[in-house]
């Protein structure tokens, strides 16, 4: 069934709204509704000089984007050349794409990052959808949906953690490249593993989106970037409506830092990998099987659990009783996820998920 927005999503990270509600302050809370890394990039301290003034053409942060994102620096005069823009999030291309294309049919997963949807169906497209759970169907959408203007990928996915390989996906391109469709690729979680991405080789019909909200833990700086080929209409397109100031000053010096530091990436992938592990196997020996859990989804930011509606909406409430905000994400009438992103390791953040879970196990016993 086709799902109709008549008001944008909501997202995790809503603490204000839940301590007004349930009345307990904000630093009581343990935020796991969001897949932003818990340890942060610890950027040099900003003063306020730094927002003093208009900020500049980022040279600095395009060039350390080019060696984070392509291994080297792109030759601008070349017509096939990489392209490459430093954005406000990659928020900002979820919104914008959609205006770029002539109103036809766009194929989403029906369980993804709902932003694109709802932006898609604003723009005044018509959605199709295939099955997240077995993105091969992706591939019968491409050969047969007449009008197609785009498939959109969520890889890896949020919230399924579903993934498909480069060339399985570099292989849809192709298809999609004989019907003048645009693949798009939002990878706003592949930083943790680095080998799912497409970049740096990517077709003349392919457009990816990266973030440096997640992996980094920078979100609050809104700084993503979109690749795809020089000569690709669409990114010359998204460089005509980028207007002036595009990136704040501070988000560029933070930014230029963090891409450029690669010793901190990989030991926070080794960690990242780590902590998911473990905190995905304590979760999964209190959730599945009798407390209604029926797949385990790991990825390197959060771990999701497949359950039915009643069963997560009854954890996701009891949690919040607790002041431990977990992620609610409705798939139909019957099935919804249950996400829990990373937490700090803290003594703290380890002793309110415990007690958060020993109290609500206590009353869901003998719930069915």
């Amino acid at each position: 069934m086709t799902r109709v927005f008549d008001a944008p999503p909501e997202h995790g990270g809503r603490l204000s709204d839940m301590s007004q509600h349930y009345g307990i302050k904000r630093h009581e809370w343990l935020d796991l509704s969001t897949g932003i890394n818990p340890w942060p990039y610890p950027i040099t301290p900003i003063d306020a000089k730094a927002c003093q003034s208009l900020p500049d053409q980022d040279q600095a942060l395009h060039e350390a984007a080019l060696h984070y994102y392509f291994g080297k620096v792109i030759n601008s005069d070349d017509g096939r050349s990489l392209m490459l823009l430093n954005i406000p999030g990659s928020q900002w291309a979820i919104e914008t794409l959609p205006l770029c294309f002539e109103p036809g049919r766009v194929a989403l997963p029906d369980i993804g990052y709902r932003e694109h949807q709802w932006h898609w169906q604003k723009a005044g497209h018509t959605r199709c959808f295939y099955d997240a759970d077995h993105p091969e169907a992706v591939r019968s959408i491409a050969s047969d949906a007449d009008n197609l203007r785009a498939v959109v990928v969520v890889n890896p996915n949020n919230p399924g953690g579903q993934h498909i390989a480069p060339d399985a996906l570099r292989a849809l391109a192709d298809e999609l490249n004989q019907k003048g469709a645009v693949l798009i690729v939002d990878e706003a979680f592949v930083d943790a593993t680095p080998g799912q991405s497409l970049l740096p080789n990517i077709a003349d019909n392919i457009i990816v989106l990266r973030s440096l909200g997640k992996f980094f833990g920078l979100a609050g700086l809104r700084l993503g970037a979109i690749a795809g080929a020089g000569r690709s209409a669409i990114m010359q397109q998204l460089s005509s409506m980028q207007g002036p100031w595009r990136v704040t000053a501070p988000s560029q010096r933070a930014g230029q830092e963090a891409l450029n530091d690669h010793h901190w990436q990989i030991e926070m992938q080794t960690t990242l990998e780590r902590a998911s592990r473990e905190q995905g196997r304590w979760l999964a020996e209190r959730l599945m099987g009798c407390d209604g859990a029926t797949r385990w989804r790991q990825s390197a930011l959060f771990n999701g659990f497949d359950m039915p509606l009643a069963h997560a909406q009854r954890w996701h409430d009891g949690f919040l009783q607790q002041a431990v905000l977990t992620r609610l994400w409705v798939v139909n009438e019957q099935h919804a996820i249950l996400r829990f992103g990373l937490h700090d390791e803290s003594l703290r953040a380890g002793q309110q998920l415990r007690h958060a879970m020993r109290a609500v196990q206590r009353t869901t016993k003998g719930y069915s």
